[in-house]
């Protein structure tokens, strides 16, 4: 059997990009690991998940090109309007929740533009 493991999110500032997805959206830090030369190697979760982010050093793994739009990822939380509120509150960039028929969504926004779709 196959799983996913990580997928990597190519940042401008990994302290800062630590910081949002584990302060701001609560996830755990899994790895924090000298890598040399293309800098650090920085694993973020949820609790629990067994796919991690590595937000990894745009300019150490020369990826400048993909900062904001490396990736398309779909999380799921238990009550989007609850999450909205609490992001809102956090001044977090954050859609409305929109509702369709496959279920109800919105997006939010890491400081490097990395956009994640969050589906109730």
């Amino acid at each position: 059997m196959i799983t996913i493991n990580t997928v990597a999110l190519y940042v401008t500032d990994q302290e800062r990009s630590r910081r949002f997805y584990v302060d701001v959206l609560g996830f755990e830090v899994r790895a924090d690991s000298d890598m040399g030369g293309m800098g650090r190697w920085l694993e973020v979760a949820p609790p629990g998940s067994p796919t991690a982010f590595v937000l990894a050093d745009a300019a150490g793994f020369d990826r400048k090109d993909r900062v904001g739009s490396s990736a398309d990822i779909t999380l799921r939380s238990d009550d989007v309007h609850a999450l909205h509120r609490d992001l809102t509150a956090r001044g977090v960039t954050v859609t409305e929740p929109e509702k369709q028929d496959w279920g109800t969504f919105l997006t939010v926004t890491d400081p490097d533009g990395h956009r994640l779709l969050v589906r109730g």
